[in-house]
């Protein structure tokens, strides 16, 4: 299986330009703006590589896969704009991690699901094709997402490599993981935008929501390709598609899940059905509630916001096979 899967990664190398000929990886090194896919429209999608100081070559870097938020239609992945991020890279490094960030294809009037996901997978699949040209720990890999990327996080998770292929080039590797944070997810996209609502709801919304209305009709297109008002029920249906509580089962990874109590964007409820259906399931699973935390947990102290980043590097130390 080795020579088979040195094979497969020579194969990449040779014949994509997802890899590029660089030396050896450097202890505490970032490597930035590594091509990892071309998206189905051609962009290309990149990541950028933060390794620990002390890794060696006897003992390869564990990798933390960062998803980031942005409600699937914008964001980036840059970690040095938000305290949190800063913290959380830094602390994940100090501790032998290494912390990749990635690109996704945004969605829009022209890309829509399951192309995120199908990203997200592939960068998963791209870390384990270069495991020894960055001393990667192929075995030990997570992901934490926030929000839209919370949500993408769990999909990748929830899912085996069966599903929502990407590129052909990285299909033979597998994008399993070990366990997921969570950030305040979506778990069930109906819920989230009312695609269910009945006329009082939505009269009601027309009155004192409008704009937040608009926003989310545009984004039920672009996220499904359906209208909720001309094709309601095939957008229900994909909605519910690719809603992570549709993939919670009894094989469900290790999951931890952050929120906070006063989050306006992504009710905590949505987080609490997602504990439900784990606990049900007999899936390990922590469930951190931030006390009147806000969407974004931009609203608490620096101190509290190290508590949740120690919080959040524990559960995944306690979750990396040594």
């Amino acid at each position: 299986m080795k020579l088979v899967s040195a094979f497969l990664s020579l194969l990449i190398i040779t014949g994509n330009s997802f890899l590029y000929a660089q030396a050896p990886p450097e202890k505490g090194k970032a490597y930035e703006n590594v091509l990892y896919k071309k998206g189905e429209s051609g962009d290309s999608l990149m990541l950028d590589i933060f390794m620990p100081g002390q890794t060696t070559p006897a003992h390869a870097a564990p990798v933390v896969m960062i998803i980031h938020g942005g409600g699937w239609a914008k964001g980036e992945r840059t970690l040095e704009t938000i305290y949190y991020m800063q913290q959380l890279k830094r602390q994940l490094n100090n501790n032998g991690f290494a912390v990749v960030s990635i690109d996704y294809t945004l969605v829009s009037k022209d890309a829509h699901f399951p192309d995120p996901v199908a990203d997200c997978k592939d960068a998963v699949r791209w870390i384990r094709a270069n495991a020894s040209r960055y001393n990667f720990d192929a075995d030990n890999i997570g992901l934490w997402g926030g929000s839209a990327g919370g949500h993408l996080a769990l999909l990748t998770a929830y899912t085996g490599d069966e599903k929502w292929k990407g590129d052909s080039l990285l299909a033979p590797f597998s994008s399993r993981v070990n366990y997921v944070v969570d950030n305040f997810g979506p778990t069930d996209l109906n819920g989230v935008f009312l695609s269910c609502a009945g006329k009082f709801t939505l009269f009601f919304a027309k009155l004192f929501f409008k704009k937040l209305l608009f926003v989310r009709e545009r984004l039920i297109l672009a996220i499904t390709d359906y209208s909720i008002q001309s094709d309601k029920e095939k957008a229900i249906e994909t909605l519910c598609i690719y809603s992570p509580i549709l993939y919670v089962n009894a094989s469900a990874v290790p999951t931890i899940i952050f929120h906070g109590t006063k989050d306006k964007v992504v009710p905590i409820e949505q987080s609490k059905k997602l504990q439900k259906l784990l606990a049900d399931n007999n899936v390990e699973n922590e469930f951190m509630i931030v006390e009147k935390g806000d969407h974004g947990f931009n609203n608490i102290s620096r101190e509290e916001t190290d508590t949740l980043v120690n919080k959040t590097v524990d559960y995944i130390i306690r979750h990396t096979k040594r």
